[in-house]
């Protein structure tokens, strides 16, 4: 999974006395002491900070909420260093995302996934009448690219219809492949042309970027990015899908995809 860095220019500061209160409502939890000073900033560019818990090492987790998105957030013992991005423990688990499926609100996705079901410009692949899933991408993530690999034996045996919504969050680069992407006459060959050919040692997509972005491209992967980010996700690949009866999603990969396609409904 990738994280999309807080929008904080030059990045967290450490932070020395500064003395920040409680503040009178926040959501999911009531704290009962000041915030860690390192917090402060968050308040200052505009965020609001929401639930508390623990996590790893004695690092404190904090769920913290920008217009348009929530991200998870860890502050040291001393409180004077913020730390954003992916945790993992020593067996490859991504905590940061079990964190996020865990405290992150939960949006009605239902309107979302009516708009995806009639978007032109999506990538699309599969049987018609097997379970859609929807998955937010980017043509130089290479965890959507171990996902595309891996998803082959099961689009083509029809046991779900894969719907790539494409963005550009992680490189220079990532717009100009999602628009040669979109721009081609055959987009789902020129999605094939750039996961087949992915560079896995330099974590670039396989085909060759175009430049100039069309405005109209352009407009769609700004749009796409939005509607990620309404799913209160960060990251790529983002899957949206239907189980339990309702609209779902979830960053990443799914720990048995096997498991995980078979539980997907119309």
């Amino acid at each position: 999974m990738r994280t999309i860095p807080l929008p904080f220019p030059g990045g967290f500061p450490r932070m020395k006395h500064i003395l920040v209160w409680l503040l009178t409502s926040l959501p999911l939890t009531a704290l009962a002491a000041p915030l860690p000073p390192a917090l402060a900033l968050v308040q200052k560019q505009g965020g609001s900070v929401g639930q508390r818990f623990a996590a790893p090492d004695g690092l404190t987790g904090w769920v913290v909420t920008f217009p348009g998105r929530s991200l998870i957030v860890y502050t040291t013992v001393s409180g004077d260093y913020l730390i954003s991005g992916m945790v993992v423990d020593q067996g490859g688990n991504d905590l940061t995302a079990q964190y996020q499926d865990r405290y992150f609100p939960k949006p009605d996705l239902s309107a979302l996934a009516a708009t995806l079901a009639a978007d032109p410009t999506l990538v699309d692949e599969g049987a018609p009448q097997a379970p859609p899933l929807y998955i937010f991408a980017d043509a130089n993530c290479i965890y959507c690219n171990k996902l595309w690999n891996d998803l082959r034996p099961f689009v083509t045996g029809g046991k779900v219809r894969v719907h790539w919504a494409m963005v550009a969050t992680l490189k220079a680069s990532s717009q100009g492949r999602a628009a040669a992407i979109l721009a081609s006459p055959d987009k789902l060959a020129a999605l094939f042309t750039d996961e087949s050919r992915f560079d896995k040692t330099n974590e670039e997509g396989g085909i060759a970027p175009l430049d100039p972005v069309p405005k109209d491209i352009a407009a769609v992967l700004t749009r796409h990015g939005n509607e990620m980010a309404s799913t209160g996700g960060d990251g790529t690949p983002l899957l949206m899908f239907r189980a339990g009866g309702k609209w779902q999603s979830a960053v990443g990969m799914p720990a048995d995809l096997p498991a995980f396609l078979a539980g997907l409904q119309p």
